[in-house]
């Protein structure tokens, strides 16, 4: 695999698009939900999110491409888990993923803020 380094222009725009994510989130997520500090168990479904999503949208903001991928789980609970990052091209002009903010939420209307002006196909349970 060739080696792939970001622009610094990119790595500080992700650092601010990660600031305003996170506060969209502690916003957003109500006090039944999944904690912060609960989010790292999850960690090990974020390839099965990235390769089977349910639905994934891309979209642009601020001149960059991002992409969410989304996918519901029934183990041991519903829950979906949210992974959002920027697609931003190598040195041969192929898309590399860079991940911004993962998260899971037992609340569509969480993962349904962070899909607002996007049109994901209907969730699948």
């Amino acid at each position: 695999m060739d080696e792939f380094y970001l622009p610094e222009e990119i790595v500080e725009w992700i650092g601010l698009k990660k600031s305003e994510y996170l506060s969209l989130l502690i916003e957003n997520v109500e006090s039944e939900d999944f904690r912060f500090e609960e989010y790292h168990r999850f960690d090990n479904l974020i390839p099965a999110t990235l390769s089977l999503p349910d639905w994934s949208v891309e979209s642009s903001e601020d001149g960059q491409r991002i992409k969410i991928f989304c996918r519901s789980f029934a183990d041991p609970e519903v829950f979906q888990q949210l992974v959002i990052g920027a697609l931003v091209p190598d040195q041969n002009k192929q898309d590399v993923f860079v991940p911004i903010l993962s998260f899971v939420s037992r609340k569509e209307a969480l993962i349904t803020i962070f899909s607002a002006g996007k049109v994901p196909p209907p969730v699948l349970n």
